[in-house]
């Protein structure tokens, strides 16, 4: 993908490595429909296009210092918006493993404990989750509503690995609360 590149370009990158807002923003809206329209083709989701070109942009405000260097900053920038772009690919299809994989194994448990009906399912996981102390509760309950461990770490002031261990933990609570009950 060729981009159009910005008049006077080096001397923009220069006042910006000096942290001059307006010639970042200048930069920012020579460039944004033009890899706006790559990520899109990429991702097919606009919000997520978005995101990622505000991600990209922040990061080369953060390395600012750097630009006076970057000979082809067109260049520079589509391989940043690339490496961004794919990389959020590659979670995004993470997770829907990852999601898939939870599916399957809260399957495989019912399925084990001979669980009948999917109201039954449901009831026997809530009355588990309702049980499970207050950490593992809200970690297991955040992870449901599709949110990552950074973000549950960031909103409960836990470490990534503190996430894991009480999601871990509920999920090993929750699967063997529910084949006690479909046992007794």
């Amino acid at each position: 993908m060729a981009l159009k590149r910005l008049n006077n370009e080096a001397a923009v990158l220069k006042l910006i490595a000096n942290g001059d807002e307006k010639a970042f923003a200048r930069l920012f809206y020579a460039y944004y429909n033009q890899i706006g329209a790559y990520v899109q083709g990429l991702t097919q989701d606009t919000e997520v296009t978005g995101e990622i070109i505000q991600e990209v942009f922040a990061k080369i405000w953060i390395d600012r210092e750097s630009l006076p260097q970057v000979k082809k900053f067109d260049a520079f920038l589509f391989i940043i918006c690339r490496n961004h772009t794919l990389n959020h690919i590659r979670r995004m299809v993470a997770e829907r493993g990852n999601k898939e994989a939870y599916r399957l194994e809260l399957d495989a448990v019912h399925e084990e404990e001979g669980v009948t009906s999917l109201a039954d399912q449901y009831e026997l996981i809530d009355r588990a989750i309702s049980l499970l102390p207050p950490q593992q509760k809200k970690v297991f309950v955040l992870r449901r509503q599709g949110l990552k461990n950074p973000e549950i770490s960031r909103r409960m002031n836990l470490s990534i690995e503190s996430v894991k261990k009480y999601q871990h933990l509920a999920v090993k609570f929750i699967s063997e609360f529910v084949k006690g009950e479909a046992l007794a």
